[in-house]
């Protein structure tokens, strides 16, 4: 059995921006479980410095599931 949040590779636009319910909705996860993979550094937000409404980019969604699934 994968470790992987989904089986297959989420349908993103790698240049596309997401807000974090859609970011979740794509990785189907909860938002908990994104803000532990973001203190974890397997993903990233495009906005860092801005804590309040963080946008994730589709390359960085593809990028976290690709990790998780490696582990």
């Amino acid at each position: 059995m994968s470790k992987c949040m989904i089986e297959s590779k989420p349908m993103v636009d790698p240049a596309g921006v997401y807000s974090v319910k859609r970011t979740c909705a794509k990785l189907e996860i909860s938002y908990k479980t994104l803000r532990s993979y973001r203190m974890k550094g397997l993903i990233q937000p495009m906005n860092p410095t801005t804590s309040r409404r963080l946008k994730y980019t589709g390359q960085s969604i593809l990028d976290c599931w690709s990790k998780i699934c490696l582990l």
